[in-house]
Protein backbone atom coordinates (compact mmCIF):
# COMPACT_ATOMS: atom_id res chain seq x y z
CA UNK A 1 0.00 0.00 0.00
CA UNK A 2 1.50 3.58 -1.02
CA UNK A 3 1.31 6.06 1.73
CA UNK A 4 2.46 8.64 -0.37
CA UNK A 5 0.34 12.17 -0.70
CA UNK A 6 -1.42 12.73 -4.14
CA UNK A 7 1.39 15.54 -4.81
CA UNK A 8 4.51 12.57 -4.08
CA UNK A 9 7.42 13.40 -6.78
CA UNK A 10 5.88 16.81 -8.30
CA UNK A 11 7.64 19.72 -6.64
CA UNK A 12 8.66 20.77 -10.19
CA UNK A 13 6.75 21.40 -13.21
CA UNK A 14 6.57 19.25 -16.15
CA UNK A 15 8.36 20.88 -18.35
CA UNK A 16 7.07 18.83 -21.51
CA UNK A 17 3.70 20.42 -20.91
CA UNK A 18 4.98 23.54 -20.93
CA UNK A 19 3.63 26.12 -23.16
CA UNK A 20 4.04 29.82 -23.99
CA UNK A 21 1.46 32.23 -21.92
CA UNK A 22 -0.13 29.40 -19.84
CA UNK A 23 1.38 29.54 -16.29
CA UNK A 24 2.99 25.85 -15.07
CA UNK A 25 2.40 25.16 -11.74
CA UNK A 26 3.57 22.14 -9.69
CA UNK A 27 3.18 22.37 -5.89
CA UNK A 28 6.56 24.38 -5.40
CA UNK A 29 7.20 26.13 -7.90
CA UNK A 30 5.43 27.76 -11.63
CA UNK A 31 6.82 28.61 -14.30
CA UNK A 32 6.04 30.97 -17.24
CA UNK A 33 7.35 31.67 -20.71
CA UNK A 34 5.73 34.80 -22.14
CA UNK A 35 6.01 34.95 -26.39
CA UNK A 36 4.15 37.59 -28.35
CA UNK A 37 5.03 37.43 -32.48
CA UNK A 38 8.39 35.60 -32.98
CA UNK A 39 10.67 34.40 -29.86
CA UNK A 40 10.64 34.29 -26.66
CA UNK A 41 9.94 37.78 -24.20
CA UNK A 42 10.23 36.34 -20.72
CA UNK A 43 10.99 33.49 -18.88
CA UNK A 44 9.90 33.18 -15.49
CA UNK A 45 9.83 31.13 -12.13
CA UNK A 46 8.58 31.60 -9.11
CA UNK A 47 8.34 29.36 -5.73
CA UNK A 48 5.02 29.19 -3.90
CA UNK A 49 6.16 29.40 -0.13
CA UNK A 50 3.20 27.78 1.28
CA UNK A 51 3.61 24.84 -0.92
CA UNK A 52 7.21 24.39 -0.60
CA UNK A 53 6.95 24.57 3.24
CA UNK A 54 3.89 22.11 3.28
CA UNK A 55 6.35 20.04 1.29
CA UNK A 56 9.24 19.97 3.61
CA UNK A 57 7.40 19.77 6.77
CA UNK A 58 6.12 16.13 5.47
CA UNK A 59 8.38 13.02 6.77
CA UNK A 60 9.07 11.50 2.97
CA UNK A 61 9.97 15.04 2.03
CA UNK A 62 13.77 13.72 1.24
CA UNK A 63 12.51 10.81 -1.24
CA UNK A 64 10.05 12.92 -2.71
CA UNK A 65 12.78 15.24 -2.97
CA UNK A 66 14.26 12.93 -4.95
CA UNK A 67 11.75 11.51 -7.00
CA UNK A 68 10.86 15.09 -7.91
CA UNK A 69 14.68 16.24 -9.21
CA UNK A 70 14.98 12.60 -11.00
CA UNK A 71 11.58 13.01 -12.66
CA UNK A 72 12.51 17.38 -13.02
CA UNK A 73 16.18 15.77 -15.41
CA UNK A 74 13.93 13.78 -17.47
CA UNK A 75 11.29 16.15 -18.21
CA UNK A 76 14.33 18.58 -18.97
CA UNK A 77 15.64 16.16 -21.45
CA UNK A 78 12.55 15.40 -22.98
CA UNK A 79 11.44 18.86 -23.59
CA UNK A 80 14.75 20.31 -24.83
CA UNK A 81 14.32 17.18 -27.50
CA UNK A 82 17.97 15.41 -26.42
CA UNK A 83 16.60 11.79 -26.65
CA UNK A 84 17.42 9.00 -28.34
CA UNK A 85 17.76 9.36 -32.77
Amino acid sequence: MNNHSNCYGSLFPDFTALKHNQPLASQAFSALVTSRGIGVQSRKLEVNPEGWEKCVRRPDYRTCYDLSLGKLVMNALLAGGMYGS
